[in-house]
């Protein structure tokens, strides 16, 4: 058996054994643990070396002084902030919580949002991508596709249209196209490309819709009624995107009511009179980009509804848990593909690496060089952000991470500078690297693992309060 290193574990250990034991015997371990619990149990932290110097502006004298020098292994370890869950499950979580919090403040008030918003019409907008070809559907009590005698029963490649099987949940072929030559692949890329632009293009219609139905000039409409908005982005099994958005009237400030005649029924009319009205030419392509011809608009209720009722916390909660997951297993991958050798062996359905090699070739094309669809082609060309809000809808999450780093500033007794000296903050940090070593990364996630589990039970037990039948007011799709 081999001899232990001194001062070192046995090399008769397991690796693991050996990287548990090592991380463990280090002499930091117990500050680098309490670190690694204040930033939640990141998974890919990122590390800094550097300091941030605060000093008297009157004097020059030195008021406050932070290094990585006296920081667990000689620097700063801090959260990566990743929102992907498939990247950090932690740093994922806590975004999911401000992006409840940002969306349920607008709705029920808080935050910096007066309480009386509860009271201005609000829905709940489902906004789909137009058909690009016919594709298999999930179905449990029907067959896929029914053959449509009109329309023949086979496409001009000589395929049939119809589909007699039932496709269960999580099966790849879902979302793929009955006959991949009649798809339209190209259009469903743009799309994609330009769903930021046909957003904007809604918005802009709203008020003429507003201005047209009542008569008004559109200056006129957008001095009486605000449209403000939450929305979040979703991929279909198809690839292709489509928005969930929450939607509410107010007065020219969130603070102030609509008028009387802005009523829950106005605001539904003018979002699918402002959504019809909505086209985008693109070059190259001889479609029209437009949204589908789906539109799902559902009340938002104050408190607690029924079943069937849309209610404030069962929205945000709604919206928050698509934030997380904006990749689609075997449709979207969580990086950046660098070449086009890597494609071919992404974990991806056929019909997705077909959307890739799309974006591909149609980034080396002049005309779409502004969409740099080479750079999203991971998520088949959609470059916006995944969740996104009026500036007047409700906070930000700046305010939220800023309010969170206080309590924990106020929390953890911090020292501050007092309020009357006039100081000059020097502040000079230096990447060194990420992630953890293996033996951190056990810990860590042992960390996560705990706090996952306290966050559970303190739910568990306030549903127990709010709910003591055991119901619950969440919103399942």
């Amino acid at each position: 058996m081999p001899t232990p290193a001194p001062g070192g574990p046995d090399p008769g250990l397991s690796f693991t054994d050996r990287e548990i034991l090592s991380t463990a015997t280090h002499p930091d371990f117990r500050a680098w643990l309490a670190r690694i619990r204040h930033i939640g149990g990141c998974q890919h932290p990122v590390h800094l070396v550097g300091h941030t110097l605060t000093v008297d502006a009157a004097t020059g004298r030195l008021v406050h002084a932070f290094t990585s020098a006296e920081q667990p292994h000689g620097r700063l370890t801090i959260a990566c902030g990743n929102r992907r869950q498939s990247r950090c499950e932690p740093c994922a979580r806590l975004h999911q919580g401000d992006t409840y919090q940002l969306v349920v403040s607008g709705l029920a008030g808080g935050k910096g949002v007066p309480d009386t918003v509860r009271s201005h019409p609000r829905v709940f907008v489902t906004f789909t991508a137009p058909s690009f070809g016919p594709v298999h559907r999930h179905t449990t009590d029907e067959p896929c596709r029914l053959p449509q005698r009109r329309r023949g029963l086979v496409c001009p490649h000589g395929r049939p249209l119809a589909c007699p099987e039932r496709h269960p949940a999580g099966d790849p072929l879902t979302g793929s196209p009955i006959c991949g030559d009649c798809y339209d692949y190209p259009a469903a890329v743009l799309w994609n490309a330009h769903t930021r632009d046909l957003w904007q293009r809604l918005h802009r219609n709203l008020y003429e819709a507003l201005a047209t139905g009542r008569g008004i000039s559109r200056t006129a409409a957008r001095n009486t009624v605000r449209v403000a908005y939450a929305k979040v982005a979703e991929y279909q099994r198809r690839g292709s995107i489509h928005f969930h958005a929450v939607m509410r009237f107010d007065g020219p400030t969130p603070d102030t009511p609509p008028p009387a005649w802005a009523t829950t029924t106005l605001l539904t009319h003018t979002i699918r009179t402002a959504t019809r009205r909505v086209h985008l030419a693109v070059p190259g392509l001889d479609a029209i980009l437009r949204f589908g011809a789906q539109l799902d608009i559902r009340p938002i209720l104050p408190g607690n509804g029924g079943d069937d009722d849309l209610t404030e916390r069962a929205v945000a909660s709604y919206i928050a848990k698509y934030v997380t997951k904006p990749d689609v297993a075997g449709i979207t991958v969580d990086r950046p593909i660098r070449d086009a050798i890597t494609i071919s062996v992404l974990p991806v359905t056929e019909h997705a690496r077909t959307l890739i090699r799309t974006c591909w070739t149609l980034g080396g094309r002049a005309e779409y060089k502004a969409l740099n669809l080479r750079r999203w082609a991971h998520q088949l060309g959609y470059r916006g952000h995944i969740a996104s809000k009026s500036r007047a809808y409700s906070t930000t999450y700046s305010a939220l991470r800023a309010a969170r780093e206080q309590h924990r500033r106020d929390h953890n007794d911090q020292e501050e500078t007092p309020d009357d000296i006039d100081t000059i903050t020097d502040k000079d940090w230096t990447y060194t690297g990420n992630g953890h070593t293996p033996g951190q990364g056990m810990f860590a996630d042992a960390i996560a693992d705990d706090l996952r589990a306290a966050r559970e039970a303190a739910y568990d037990a306030r549903m127990s309060v709010d709910h003591p039948s055991g119901g619950s007011n969440e919103h399942h799709d």
